[in-house]
């Protein structure tokens, strides 16, 4: 992130404030639950010094007899009331798993593809394992550090009762838990998130050997594998020591403070206890020393939890990544006809996915509506970068793009993209159903609209022989499927349905001869659609209306195949 560590520390600890909000009202009783439980706690030690004071008194009464009854059943209440703290926590764990699931779910598709090109996506989406931490870490904010700070709370207010001496022991205590968080968290945060960015490019190096493992495994006399892991796991290490040292100059102040303070408070009671003018009784001296070690342990939990602490900030500040990155931007007009051809005009369009590399360099090209264009040039010529901007997916060029005589700006792009069918080369298939790969799970494709369009195309022999037909799973990277099936695949979910405008690819890649000619006759006669194609494959262009060639990002030819073919090689 570009803010400086402080800076994210402070906005993470907003992030995680706005997320407990959402759960005030569980939080709310948590919060009622540990006070309860704080002040049955306390009252403990009074009982106990009150039956000392029996006992010193040489008499066993009926009084005593209900005191061991109530602190017995004041430790039960404490327990009871532990456990309903406990149920609550976990119904806000399972909300917060509920809440980023949908938050990731519903995000990734809307993502702005064009700022995040420099991103593996898959690590990037790895962060969702943080939930997980987020969970478990935010039971020991909710659970053990409000316990500790409301013991500390009135453990003090209690130490206060017995003697003003105590009251100093209550500052000091504020003083130096306040000195150990302000001088060392900022710090355990920047550690902290390093030691995860590593943790993360470790996962990110095995699923790049994972994806590319035949690369690997027939590579001669490398150790490229481990080197890369050593570097990487070297540099976590690093920032995890450091993590550890801030997390160990925590742990030695509080012992520090935890020795000296128990020494003085354990001699300022003697004196107390012991003095010409004695100011406390035995029963009292024993219930504050109680009271003393109960707020120091209180204090220790709340120290030694602050690593969990660091991993709750980590890992919202982590989750963030996805949940808090740009999105597409969204006009406002909405394309509702799709059962009519549309146009599409480039109009001095100039992109490039670096700043310093333009793809498109001030280029011209109106197709009309139900036009059906190939696009031709050699590759890097900006064909696929034409088809891309068209979708939509890449808002900032310069020049203008209509489509429909609107510019590409002003729509809302899931109206834009439900009246486009779109083939690119970097889609494909995922683990899911053959049914779900083509529909996507559009509920106004019908299963006839599929079938159909397979019969036309000629793909009904390969779904008929689907293992398990529509049902059947897919592996989600098709390595153990042929490229001309996937092909088939893809060109169905493209073509499925009714679109005024349809971006393909090198479509007819990979098919058979005859389902090559099936699918450019489908798409001749789409005369409820402007298609627009690219390809290099001469016989499938010249039987298009108009073929361009692009040279350099800019169109050099525009027309029939015949008055521009001269140009395709040269």
């Amino acid at each position: 992130m570009a803010t400086s560590a402080h800076g994210s520390l402070r906005s993470t600890l907003s992030q995680i404030f706005s997320i407990l909000r959402l759960n005030r009202k569980d939080i709310s009783a948590i919060y009622i639950f540990a006070i309860l439980s704080g002040l049955v706690q306390l009252t403990l030690p009074i009982g106990v010094q009150t039956i000392i004071n029996f006992v010193q008194a040489g008499t066993i009464s009926t009084s005593i007899v209900l005191l061991i009854f109530f602190v017995v059943f004041g430790t039960f209440m404490s327990g009871l009331l532990q456990v309903r703290q406990m149920q609550l926590i976990e119904k806000i764990q399972q909300k917060i798993f509920v809440r980023y699931s949908f938050e990731f779910a519903d995000r990734i598709p809307k993502l702005n593809i064009q700022k995040l090109d420099n991103y593996y996506l898959p690590e990037l989406v790895n962060r969702f394992f943080d939930t997980m931490t987020l969970q478990k870490g935010i039971a020991k904010l909710l659970l053990d550090l409000p316990t500790a700070t409301i013991q500390i709370l009135f453990g003090l207010i209690l130490l206060s009762l017995y003697h003003p001496v105590f009251i100093a022991f209550g500052i000091v205590l504020a003083i130096t838990l306040v000195f150990i968080l302000r001088s060392t968290a900022t710090r355990g945060f920047d550690s902290s998130i390093r030691a995860s960015n590593y943790k993360y490019k470790v996962a990110a190096w095995f699923e790049e050997m994972a994806r590319s493992l035949k690369t690997f495994k027939y590579a001669k006399n490398t150790t490229l594998h481990l080197r890369q892991n050593d570097k990487l796991t070297t540099e976590y290490i690093n920032a995890r020591t450091e993590l550890f040292g801030v997390l160990q100059t925590q742990y030695w102040s509080l012992i520090a403070f935890k020795v000296a303070i128990t020494a003085a408070m354990l001699i300022v009671g003697v004196i107390l206890l012991v003095g010409s003018e004695p100011q406390l009784n035995i029963g009292q001296f024993v219930a504050a020393e109680i009271v003393i070690l109960t707020v120091i342990a209180s204090v220790e939990k709340f120290i030694v939890n602050l690593d969990k602490v660091y991993d709750v900030l980590t890992a919202t500040q982590k989750l963030d990544y996805v949940t808090e990155a740009e999105t597409e931007k969204n006009g406002t007009i909405v394309l509702q006809d799709n059962t009519k051809p549309i146009s599409v005009k480039f109009d001095h369009v100039t992109f490039g996915y670096q700043a310093n590399q333009q793809v498109l360099k001030q280029l011209n090209l109106t197709v009309n509506a139900g036009e059906k264009v190939a696009i031709m040039g050699l590759s890097g010529s900006g064909r696929s970068s034409l088809l891309r901007l068209l979708t939509g997916a890449y808002l900032e060029f310069e020049g203008k793009i209509f489509i429909a005589d609107v510019p590409i700006h002003n729509y809302q792009l899931a109206s834009l993209r439900n009246a486009t069918g779109i083939l690119l080369n970097q889609q494909d298939i995922f683990n899911g159903s053959l049914l779900n790969n083509i529909t996507m799970g559009c509920t106004s494709t019908q299963l006839s609209d599929v079938t159909e369009l397979a019969r036309t195309l000629g793909f009904d022999d390969y779904l008929a022989h689907a293992p398990n037909g529509f049902e059947t799973i897919l592996d989600p990277t098709g390595a153990r499927m042929s490229k001309n099936d996937k092909q088939r695949i893809l060109l169905l979910r493209a073509l499925v349905g009714k679109h005024s405008l349809l971006l393909l690819e090198e479509p007819i890649k990979d098919l058979q001869p005859d389902e090559q000619q099936r699918v450019t006759n489908f798409l001749l006669q789409k005369t409820e659609s402007t298609v627009i194609v690219t390809t290099d494959n001469a016989e499938f262009a010249k039987q298009f209306n108009k073929v361009v060639i692009l040279k350099d990002g800019a169109v050099v030819g525009a027309g029939h195949w015949n008055e521009v073919s001269w140009l395709f090689n040269k």
